[in-house]
C-alpha cells in the first residue's frame, strides 16, 4: 500500500501537470505568444543572446525587438547603459544555470525543426514550460522528504495538502512561471533537507550537496545569503568547536561564490566593474521596513492572502518547548527573511497574488505547521485548528478563482476594494472604482469625481509669480523643496505643472524642469518638461504637464523641483504653479 502522503504528491503533481498543459494549449492556439516578459525576461535573456549572438554584450534594440513580436511591445526596461557605454542586466544569471539545459535541448529541435531559433518560437515555449513543471515536482518531493525527517507519514500528508490549497503557491507557481520562486523553493527544499540530513548522519556529501544548492540560490537573488543563518545556527549547535565549525561553514560561502564567478565575470567584461551594485530604483532600506504593510495590507499583505501561516508560528511555539535545535535554526531565519524582504522599498513585488516572495521560504515555515499539527491532541483544539484550516483553504480557494478571473487585481487591491468584492465569483457583480489608482493614466482623477468614494482635495504646492531669469551661466537652480505626505496625505495624486517662458533670441537648444520624487537614499521618480522653442513660437510660450505620484516609499519623502539648463541658454520663467488632486478615501 502507497504512503498517504505519497499520494498526496501524486494528486498535486497532476493538478499542476493540468495546468502546465492547460498552458501550452493556450500557447498552442496561439491565444498566448509570450513566454517572459518584465523581470522574467531580464532572468531569461541571457540565454537568447548567448546562442543567437554569441556574446553578453546585450543591445537595448534587439531586447525590446524580442518584446515587440512577442509580447505585445512591452517595453524592455532590463538594461541599464554603465559608464562605458554598455548594458548590464538588472538581474542576476542565476536562474539561467537551471533554465540551461532545456534551452538546449529546445535550440536543438528548434534549429532542426525549421523554427526561429530566438528563445520564443514552440520549441522553447515547450521547454520552458516543462522545465518549470520539473522543477515544482522536484520541490515538492524534497519538501515531502523534509517533512518525513521530522512528522509521521499522515502529518505529512495534510501538511503538503494544507500548503498546496491553503497558500499562494499554486497561482505564484503556475501564473508566473517566468519567475525563480518556484525554482528558489525547489532548491530552498533540497537545501534543507541535505542540511538536516547531514546533522542527523554527519555524513559529508550531505552537507557539501547542501552548500551546492546553496550557493545557487545565491546566484539566482543574492538575498538568499540570509538563509545561511541556518547552516550556521545548526551546525553550531550539533558542534561546539569552533576548528569543525569552521570547517563544515567554510562550504557555503565557498560555493556561493563559485556559482557567482560567471556573474562577477560579466560585470567586469561587460560592465567594467567586478562589482555592480543594485540597479533598481528600489533599495533594500532596513532602518525604514515596511512591514505592517507587507503582513497586513489589502494591496499584497502576506497574512491577508494566506493566513494559514499565522498557524506556522503557533507552530514554532510548540517547537521552541520541545526541539530547540529545530527551533532556532529555522525561526531566526524565517524571521530576518521576513524583516528583509519587507524593507525592500517595492515591498508589494508588483504584479502577484499576496506576497510571492514570501513562496521561497514556505519549505521552513512548513516544518512548525506539521510540528503545531502533531503537537494537537485535545479534542477542542483539533475542532479550531480544523475549523481555521478549513476556512484559509476555502478562503484561499475562492480568492485563487478571483485573482486568475481578474476579481482580485494584480496590483492594485485595496482595503475598500477587497470587500468590495469579496466572495464574489462574477466580474458583473462589481466595479472597479475601489481599487489603488492608475498610475499610468493621468485620467483617472476624472472616473472618480461623481462617485460618493472619494473626497478630492485641490491644492496649489509651488506658486511663483515673480520672473526668474536663467542665463548662460545657470547649469542649475532650486525652484521647490518639500515633503509630500505631510502635505497631500496620500500618494494617490496627480500633479499639475503650468509655467509660462520667455525665450530670448537664438534659442534653439533645450533646457529642462525636472520634477524629482525622492527619499533620503535615493531618487526613484523623475518626470522631467522639455523647455524647448519651436518654429510657431514667437516670445512666448506656456507649458503644461500632468503626471501621477508613484508610490511613495517613506513618510518623509520630498518632491524637489529645479531647472536643469545644460545648454546654456538664457530665458525667463515668468510664472510657475504647480497644483495636487489628491482622492482622500471616505
Amino acid at each position: 500500500m502507497k504512503k498517504l502522503s505519497l499520494k498526496v504528491t501524486y494528486l498535486i503533481a497532476i493538478l499542476f501537470a493540468i495546468q502546465s498543459f492547460s498552458t501550452l494549449r493556450k500557447f498552442n492556439s496561439g491565444e498566448k505568444t509570450c513566454i517572459c516578459a518584465y523581470d522574467g525576461f531580464g532572468y531569461y535573456m541571457y540565454l537568447p543572446a548567448l546562442f543567437n549572438n554569441h556574446s553578453l554584450d546585450i543591445k537595448k534594440e534587439w531586447a525590446q525587438q524580442l518584446q515587440n513580436e512577442y509580447c505585445n511591445g512591452i517595453t524592455a526596461y532590463q538594461l541599464i547603459q554603465q559608464e562605458n557605454g554598455k548594458n548590464i542586466d538588472l538581474y542576476h544569471m542565476g536562474l539561467s544555470y537551471l533554465q540551461l539545459p532545456s534551452y538546449t535541448v529546445s535550440h536543438f529541435f528548434a534549429k532542426s525543426l525549421g523554427y526561429k531559433t530566438d528563445g520564443f518560437s514552440p520549441p522553447f515555449i515547450i521547454g520552458f514550460v516543462l522545465n518549470a513543471f520539473i522543477f515544482i515536482i522536484i520541490g515538492l518531493i524534497y519538501l515531502r522528504k523534509l517533512l518525513l525527517l521530522f512528522s509521521n507519514d499522515k502529518i505529512v500528508a495534510l501538511s503538503l495538502l494544507t500548503l498546496y490549497l491553503a497558500s499562494n503557491i499554486f497561482i505564484t507557481f503556475t501564473l508566473q512561471k517566468d519567475l525563480p520562486h518556484l525554482y528558489i523553493f525547489a532548491l530552498n527544499s533540497i537545501f534543507l533537507y541535505h542540511l538536516f540530513q547531514f546533522s542527523r548522519q554527519k555524513k559529508k556529501k550531505f552537507l557539501i550537496f547542501s552548500a551546492i544548492i546553496f550557493g545557487i540560490t545565491v546566484a539566482i537573488r543574492p538575498t538568499q545569503a540570509l538563509l545561511g543563518l541556518t547552516p550556521l545556527i545548526l551546525l553550531w549547535r550539533d558542534s561546539k568547536d569552533y576548528k569543525i565549525l569552521f570547517n563544515q561553514l567554510i562550504y557555503f560561502p565557498m560555493f556561493a561564490l563559485i556559482w557567482n564567478l560567471p556573474q562577477i565575470a560579466y560585470w567586469y567584461f561587460i560592465g567594467g566593474k567586478l562589482f555592480i551594485p543594485n540597479l533598481h530604483t528600489e533599495e533594500l532600506i532596513i532602518i525604514d521596513p515596511n512591514l505592517f504593510n507587507f503582513l497586513f495590507s489589502f494591496r499584497k499583505g502576506w497574512i491577508i492572502y494566506s493566513p494559514i501561516f499565522i498557524l506556522s508560528f503557533i507552530g514554532f511555539y510548540f517547537l521552541f518547548r520541545s526541539k530547540k535545535t529545530l527551533f532556532w535554526s529555522t525561526f531566526p531565519t524565517s524571521i530576518l527573511y521576513i524583516f528583509i524582504m519587507s524593507s525592500w522599498e517595492c515591498w508589494w513585488y508588483a504584479g502577484s497574488y499576496g506576497s510571492r516572495a514570501m513562496t521561497d521560504i514556505y519549505p521552513f515555515l512548513t516544518i512548525p505547521f506539521a510540528y503545531l499539527i502533531t503537537n494537537t491532541q485535545r479534542t477542542q483544539k483539533i475542532i479550531l485548528l480544523s475549523l481555521f484550516t478549513s476556512i484559509a483553504i476555502i478562503l484561499n480557494v475562492i480568492q485563487s478563482y478571483q485573482y486568475n478571473e481578474g476579481i482580485i487585481h494584480y496590483d492594485r487591491m485595496s482595503k475598500e476594494q477587497y470587500f468590495h468584492v469579496f466572495g464574489k465569483i462574477s466580474k458583473s457583480n462589481f466595479n472597479d472604482d475601489r481599487l489603488l489608482i492608475d498610475r499610468n493614466n493621468t485620467d483617472w482623477i476624472n472616473s472618480i469625481r461623481n462617485t460618493k468614494l472619494y473626497t478630492i482635495k485641490k491644492q496649489t504646492l509651488v506658486n511663483i509669480k515673480t520672473p526668474k531669469l536663467f542665463s548662460s551661466e545657470t547649469k542649475d537652480l532650486g525652484i521647490a523643496k518639500f515633503e509630500l505626505l505631510p502635505k497631500i496625505k496620500s500618494d494617490e495624486t496627480r500633479i499639475d505643472v503650468e509655467f509660462k517662458v520667455n525665450f530670448k533670441q537664438g534659442f534653439q537648444k533645450s533646457a529642462f524642469l525636472q520634477l524629482e520624487t525622492c527619499s533620503q537614499f535615493n531618487c526613484y521618480d523623475w518626470q522631467t518638461v522639455e523647455i524647448l522653442k519651436d518654429d510657431s513660437i514667437q516670445n512666448s510660450k506656456v507649458f503644461k504637464y500632468s503626471f501621477n505620484l508613484r508610490d511613495i516609499r517613506h513618510y518623509k519623502d520630498i518632491l524637489q523641483v529645479y531647472i536643469y539648463n545644460p545648454n546654456n541658454i538664457t530665458f525667463v520663467i515668468e510664472y510657475i504653479k504647480i497644483d495636487a488632486e489628491t482622492a482622500l478615501r471616505k
